[in-house]
């Protein structure tokens, strides 16, 4: 059997076209008209699927300006220039950003030991124009270059998130190089400390001191949780499924992508899902108005790489 990478654009999802990238270690699947959507990574060593799909949204194209969570359908999404609806820049985006409902256009190529999808796009509202480039060689490693640029004449403030859904198991072991993390408001979590602060991986509530590496304890309740880290020891974070033998592990330069949230419905915590959203971001909190985010002055360019390796746990 041949080592060397392999694309093909002959296949479809749901009446999707799909882009296939595969080698001997992982199989990854894109819908290039969902957002550029990443909608499967297989570890092909033990044949297990990595990201999580919503089996209740169809795989269908979701309109512009629709509520995200209900259009949720899993997998790797990439969320731009907000998280929340608000206005930057004089100009209201919608919910989650102007990238995840809109088709991206797709070209591939090959060079010795290396396979690539290039994906672009243009902001409806903001103009900026969007390139995210995946590239798979002959190891387990889908490393994502990425490059936006605003042609305009007005800066615009933003965050960014790679948005990437995973699957959990009864033994998941969540990863994360974190210091200072911040547990929002939203849901319903397993503690919530005095300040609202606590640091990687331990928090501290009501006498009990929670390892928030392993998943809660839902026999009781389910769990939902919002945890963002304000600080990073260095860009990293992931999943490792020790039973299933496998893990997904997303790697990038800190100094891109100084943030990392960790979105979770644990045990049908949130709308009955059972789900982790690993979300390495350019800021935090939600609001881009009224957090630590970022802007991308007129006439300037941002580039930066995320590296999705599958790893044996």
């Amino acid at each position: 059997m041949s080592t060397r990478p392999r694309l093909s654009t002959e296949w479809s999802l749901a009446g999707q076209s799909a882009v296939i990238l595969e080698n001997r270690a992982i199989r990854v699947v894109v819908l290039p008209g969902l957002g550029g959507k990443i909608m499967s990574i297989v570890d092909k060593r033990v044949d297990r699927e990595l990201l999580w799909r919503n089996d209740r949204v169809p795989v269908r194209p979701a309109a512009f300006g629709s509520s995200y969570d209900d259009q949720f359908l899993g997998g790797w999404d990439e969320l731009y220039p907000n998280d929340v609806p608000e206005e930057l820049a004089g100009e209201a985006v919608p919910d989650h950003g102007e990238l995840w409902a809109v088709p991206w256009s797709a070209s591939t190529g090959s060079a010795a030991d290396e396979v690539w999808l290039e994906l672009t796009v243009r902001g409806a509202v903001t103009g900026t124009e969007v390139t995210k480039r995946l590239r798979l060689g002959t190891g387990p490693e889908l490393v994502v270059d990425y490059r936006i640029t605003n042609p305009g004449r007005i800066d615009q403030p933003f965050l960014w998130k790679s948005h990437v859904a995973v699957e959990l198991h009864p033994d998941t072991v969540v990863d994360m190089a974190a210091g200072d993390v911040l547990v929002h408001e939203f849901g319903n979590p397993r503690a919530r400390p005095a300040d609202g602060r606590f640091t990687w991986p331990w928090l501290s509530a009501d006498g009990v001191r929670h390892d928030l590496r392993t998943l809660p304890d839902t026999t009781e309740r389910g769990v939902s949780e919002f945890l963002l880290a304000t600080t990073l020891e260095r860009g990293q974070c992931g999943v490792r499924h020790p039973s299933a033998r496998t893990g997904l592990q997303l790697t990038w330069d800190r100094a891109d992508l100084p943030s990392c949230w960790l979105f979770a419905s644990y045990g049908g915590g949130w709308r009955g899902y059972d789900v982790l959203v690993l979300e390495p971001c350019t800021g935090y909190p939600l609001s881009v108005n009224e957090g630590v985010h970022q802007t991308l002055p007129a006439h300037t360019t941002k580039t930066w790489q995320l590296t999705a390796t599958v790893v044996h746990s």
